[in-house]
């Protein structure tokens, strides 16, 4: 029986079958709507995909996306992050509808409406799902906050201004 023709028996089911484009994540069964993001958020989007793109594309390790591409969490969850990476010998976890696994590295840029979604629930998630390093960018500003994954559990570091500075890369993006 084709999908849209049975009755939808979860809410991840509820998600797949909207229609495309629609700004809506599921974290931890719950449904979260948000609209489009700002000139200033695009605009420091931008410059970070810009610097992560070039360096993938020198170091050969990986694949950088950009929203929205969704990301599966398990059967609960289905978020679009405003920028990940997943390394080489990951690259698997790619399949035609989206990502299905924890991405390496995560970028959040915040938006008025997002910033409780961003700095707690996505970042809850992304935690217990093995996302290696976490940054959430404060656009206004360009403030940088940095989780790095340790033993299980996130580390914040040090507040940074217009950098992102990333293990994996052994790198700081400059934006």
């Amino acid at each position: 029986m084709n999908s849209l023709m049975r009755r939808p028996q979860t809410m991840m089911d509820v998600y797949r079958i909207l229609p495309e484009g629609t700004p809506l994540q599921l974290i931890n069964n719950r449904f979260y709507m948000s609209p489009s993001p700002n000139y200033q958020h695009f605009d420091v989007l931008d410059s970070i995909v810009d610097a992560l793109k070039s360096e993938t594309k020198n170091q050969k390790n990986g694949r950088i996306f950009f929203a929205p591409v969704d990301v599966f969490l398990g059967t609960k969850t289905a978020v679009q992050p405003d920028i990940f990476f997943v390394a080489k010998e990951r690259i698997s976890i790619i399949k035609e509808d989206g990502v299905h696994g924890a991405p390496d590295l995560i970028v959040e840029v915040l938006s008025p409406g997002n910033k409780n979604a961003d700095l707690v629930k996505k970042k809850s998630v992304y935690e217990k799902s093995g996302v290696k390093e976490y940054f959430v960018v404060e656009p206004s500003d360009k403030t940088v906050i940095s989780f790095y994954l340790v033993d299980g559990k996130y580390a914040e570091q040090k507040k940074q201004k217009g950098k992102l500075v990333s293990k994996m890369f052994k790198k700081t993006f400059v934006f």
